[in-house]
């Protein structure tokens, strides 16, 4: 068993939307997602009723449909640097920094597409990480899930893959998350971490004594 650091991707280690609202006008721009995918995704999303809509909604990958992994993956790195790089909580990357140098490994657990995950793991050199698998058929993204959706209570069930993979100590290890609907996920960790919260998980990390982790510089 060793001790780790486990930390959101959206609102945690960066700011102010999601991965994957950025990468979407990203990938359009450079002539990866057009109008068959959109409609698509609309498609799915007019199917969805008004009770669970959030969470229905960031399960719809319908706007890769048809879109070449490998072409994907090509554009990855460029994304990294042209936009999320700058997104990042400076805080919380010196945390991480921190952790890391103390003997604690350290992970991503996000339910933005894994491919998003593994690159920001290689990009800042965390020790691993688990994204929500997408499915692929002959080298394209079909639109749909190929496993579970770690977002929300979800991200719980990432929390056991990775003490499965990795022998994680919880009582010892830290959780960094910034939403009320990880609540589940930070009481995982003997060390939970508000990361910017919003309004519902400010009150009840204040009420449990949990830290609270501000960014030290505004958004771009």
């Amino acid at each position: 068993m060793s001790p780790a650091a486990v930390f959101d991707l959206d609102g945690t280690l960066i700011r102010g939307t999601s991965a994957e609202r950025l990468l979407v006008p990203y990938l359009a721009r450079r002539g990866l997602l057009g109008a068959r995918q959109f409609a698509a995704a609309l498609a799915t999303a007019l199917t969805i009723p008004a009770v669970g809509r959030t969470r229905a909604l960031r399960r719809n990958k319908r706007y890769l449909a048809g879109v070449e992994v490998g072409l994907l993956h090509h554009h990855l790195p460029r994304f990294l640097t042209d936009v999320l790089e700058a997104r990042c909580c400076p805080s919380v990357l010196k945390r991480m920094e921190t952790l890391r140098d103390a003997g604690h490994s350290v992970y991503l657990l996000t339910g933005a597409p894994d491919f998003i995950a593994e690159a920001l793991v290689r990009r800042f050199g965390m020790t691993g990480g688990i994204g929500t698998p997408l499915a692929v058929h002959e080298g394209r993204f079909t639109g749909r899930l190929a496993g579970t959706h770690y977002f929300g209570r979800n991200k719980v069930l990432g929390v056991g893959e990775l003490v499965r993979r990795h022998g994680l100590d919880l009582p010892h290890s830290f959780g960094f998350a910034d939403h009320v609907e990880d609540i589940p996920f930070l009481e995982c960790f003997g060390h939970p971490v508000a990361v910017e919260p919003d309004a519902g998980l400010g009150r009840h990390a204040e009420g449990r004594g949990w830290e609270i982790l501000r960014c030290t510089s505004s958004e771009p």
